[in-house]
């Protein structure tokens, strides 16, 4: 299929290692006026003794826990157009909610009631998708609640799901990609009683820290390029850690949780370490693994997540990085095949050691969830099969009027999602819930990473993926939710698709939304 789209794509190398850039006045993301970020404090780590010129210290999006408000949680968003120095020294028009690029990063407890008010103030129409939550389809935030220019959004729900790293980000029809490059993302943190107990780091921005990593293309004047490539979309040759270039982090500890998003449009990302030191993966999308798993390296496409622990020496840095895949996740290597750059290798996050006195790290927990471990009864779940061929799904791109299958009933269901292209890759994410990967046929590419319960999915080309998937249930027929794949390009361009989830028998009825109502009573 991608033989027929333009190939002639520039060979230039990107990513060649961390960008070497003047030292500058360190302006952190996601900050207002005066270094603070509204809903909580910027923590920018002071510049310790010996840091290097040629880095900034890595900023830490403020943390927002929100306000109890007779008896629920309340934040508050603004999407904003403002400025930021991506790169060091250089003003660059960006958005970002809360502040000038990025947002806060959000925290709330199982259980809790949770409301945002959302208020956009750019130029045009977006929406926000609290993407990983279990969520009902009216406040999931997908391409049918849209925010007017100057209108509010205010979505309330229960949570009601396991201690998990999810993140919330734009989800306008045609224009995701876009709003998100342009700077619309945040983490959203979930705790609760079994997190709490775990022996790990768990201090925001000290030894618990989130690596929001993107990449952008930029222009002669320090500028975002917004020019779409007929393939690749808005990839991006400049890596970003939490809205910066070229930042490390100074530890403090002997052990420090990364909790890593990525939040990139269409780059897939190897995450290990520079002196192929192992680490321990202790969480996937969804929530934590029933135990740490020991790995050289864990493949993350655009929006996967990973919660690791790493283990440092006093006196010895180490660098964080995406090292190249030698398989090129099955894709081929002839002169036609678009190349979708999985054999980059660049440094990511140098990670500074800590002092010599520093205490030394406890054992790594050997359980973190035991429910974790648990299957999903399968016994007569129905099953469902998806084809990814270029821009379409099952041959159809995405309408919103069209709703392609009702669910109406409570239990399990097993997807199988085929990635019919040769020469590209794709992912796969599925709202309002979370699938174990039950097993992927037709590749021999030992790079998917399908630990534990997730809710996006890299799929090799000719692969097909087994999902058991769960979903939360909350029935309205009258709004749906997306399946897609998370290559923003992709999506954009129509490979998506939409449910509903019904009482047992009813079928679908879209009644429109606009951006300023609330809960409508379903």
């Amino acid at each position: 299929m991608s033989k027929q789209l333009p190939h002639q794509l520039s060979r230039r190398t990107f990513f060649k290692g961390m960008l070497v850039l003047t030292a500058g006045a360190t302006l952190a993301a996601c900050t207002g006026p005066g270094g603070e970020g509204p809903g909580g404090t910027q923590r920018d780590q002071a510049e310790p003794q010996g840091f290097d010129a040629d880095t900034r210290p890595l900023p830490i999006p403020p943390l927002d826990e929100g306000v109890i408000v007779d008896g629920v949680r309340t934040f508050d968003l603004t999407a904003a157009p403002g400025e930021a120095e991506l790169l060091a020294g250089v003003s660059t028009a960006t958005w970002g909610f809360n502040g000038a690029h990025l947002g806060p990063t959000l925290r709330a407890s199982k259980s809790d009631r949770c409301e945002v008010t959302i208020t956009n103030n750019l130029d045009e129409m977006t929406t926000i998708h609290w993407h990983g939550m279990n969520i009902p389809a009216w406040a999931d935030g997908g391409p049918h609640s849209p925010i007017e220019p100057g209108g509010q959004w205010v979505p309330s729900w229960q949570v009601d799901q396991a201690a998990a790293t999810l993140w919330y980000h734009p989800h306008p029809h045609g224009r995701t990609a876009l709003h998100c490059y342009r700077g619309l993302a945040g983490m959203f943190i979930i705790d609760d009683d079994i997190s709490d107990a775990l022996d790990v780091p768990r201090e925001y921005g000290v030894d618990d820290i989130p690596v929001i990593i993107t990449d952008q293309k930029f222009t002669d004047d320090g500028q975002l390029d917004e020019t779409d490539d007929a393939v690749l979309g808005l990839m991006g040759d400049t890596p970003l850690i939490n809205g910066q270039a070229n930042v490390s982090f100074q530890a403090s500890t002997q052990r420090v949780r990364l909790r890593i998003l990525n939040a990139s449009s269409m780059r897939f990302h190897n995450i290990a370490l520079d002196d192929d030191q192992p680490f321990h993966v202790i969480g996937t999308d969804q929530g934590l693994l029933d135990e740490p798993l020991e790995v050289d390296s864990a493949l993350i496409g655009p929006a996967e997540r990973v919660e690791i622990l790493i283990e440092l020496e006093p006196g010895k840095d180490i660098t964080l990085k995406s090292a190249g895949l030698e398989s090129n996740f099955g894709l081929p290597d002839d002169e036609y095949a678009p190349d979708f750059r999985f054999r980059d290798t660049f440094d990511l996050l140098p990670i500074l050691a800590p002092a010599e006195d520093t205490a030394e790290a406890a054992d790594v927990p050997v359980a973190l969830d035991p429910a974790a471990s648990e299957e999903p009864d399968l016994n007569g779940a129905p099953e469902r099969e998806f084809l990814l061929n270029t821009f379409e799904i099952n041959g159809q791109t995405m309408d919103m009027n069209r709703v392609d299958f009702v669910i109406d009933h409570e239990g399990p269901e097993i997807w199988k999602v085929t990635n019919e292209n040769p020469d590209w890759p794709h992912n796969f994410h599925i709202h309002d819930s979370r699938f174990k990967v039950l097993g992927i046929e037709g590749t021999e590419v030992p790079d998917v990473f399908d630990s534990g319960w997730k809710d996006t999915v890299a799929i090799p080309p000719n692969a097909t993926v087994s999902l058991a998937v769960e979903f939360g249930y909350h029935p309205d027929p009258t709004v749906p939710y997306m399946y897609h794949c998370h290559m923003l390009y992709h999506e954009d361009q129509g490979m998506m698709g939409q449910f509903v989830i019904t009482a047992p028998g009813e079928q679908a009825d879209l009644k429109p939304m606009t951006g300023t109502q609330e809960h409508h009573g379903h």
